[in-house]
């Protein structure tokens, strides 16, 4: 079972095609056990062979995947909080899941102008990378956010982000209730905030993102106010999640995002 899960945990965001060879090299089980791993598990839906190159992900994940997103309810509460967002021509919504250390990306929405974007839907990134996860990363202890980034980058080989600047962005988002950034891709600009559910628990994040000209001084204003607006909204749409045993990670500390007047709205520096 460890196997197959080891085969599946081979396929990362940037690849959609591995061959045998491929992938005995990524999980360092022998050829002919990936063979025949692959075979049973494309028997059963979880792969596909893709003809003279190899295996993918198949089509049994996206009804499983379906599941766990109708059932955290994160694209179903966030969608009547959307309309108004999109003020700018050129502009999206960008609407993504925390999983541990990952973002998942669910859901985009553009107007009729929509530039080059990198954020697909069904795409997984290091939380750290982009504004929707650095919103939700926000919402956790730093302690929190600190073991799941040392367990990302241990276990999945992804480089760990520059800490102290990472930690400056949460302090700042905690204290203001949004994140503008510029990490994800170069020459876009997000302005994101953290959807949490009824106990501050971070489900994912919401956010405007675009081209970084589009994102005046009054626009990242006035952008903020409205992400803000739309994830409190969200959250009261969120489906009640009963407890479990398990105890839950522990939200940050984090006062209420501040007013208009009270807002200064930097634009952070291209990286």
């Amino acid at each position: 079972m460890s196997k197959a899960a080891a085969l599946l945990r081979a396929f990362d965001p940037g690849v959609d095609v591995l061959s045998t060879r491929a992938l005995a090299a990524r999980t360092g089980i022998p050829r002919s056990t990936v063979h025949v791993l692959a075979t049973t598990l494309a028997g059963e839906g979880l792969l596909e062979t893709v003809p003279g190159r190899g295996w993918r992900l198949g089509p049994l994940l996206v009804g499983l995947a379906g599941q766990i997103i109708e059932r955290t309810g994160l694209v179903a509460a966030v969608e009547g909080a959307l309309p108004g967002l999109l003020r700018v021509a050129g502009q999206e919504v960008h609407v993504g899941q925390l999983v541990g250390g990952w973002v998942v990306y669910l859901h985009r929405a553009a107007g009729p102008i929509r530039a080059p974007m990198d954020n697909r839907v069904g795409l997984r990134a290091p939380a750290w990378r982009g504004g929707c996860g650095k919103a939700a990363l926000s919402r956790l202890d730093p302690a929190d956010v600190d073991e799941r980034i040392a367990r990302l980058c241990r276990d999945e080989g992804v480089p760990a982000p520059d800490r102290a600047r990472l930690a400056d962005e949460l302090a700042a988002a905690r204290r203001t209730g949004y994140v503008v950034s510029s990490s994800f891709q170069a020459g876009r600009t997000s302005v994101a905030a953290a959807v949490v559910d009824a106990d501050d628990r971070p489900v994912g994040g919401l956010s405007v993102a675009g081209p970084s000209a589009l994102f005046t001084r009054a626009v990242l204003a006035r952008t903020a106010d409205d992400v803000v607006t739309a994830a409190a909204r969200a959250r009261g749409a969120l489906p009640v999640v009963p407890a479990t045993a398990a105890p839950a990670p522990r939200p940050a500390t984090v006062p209420a995002p501040r007013g208009p007047a009270e807002r200064n709205v930097v634009v952070p520096p291209p990286r």
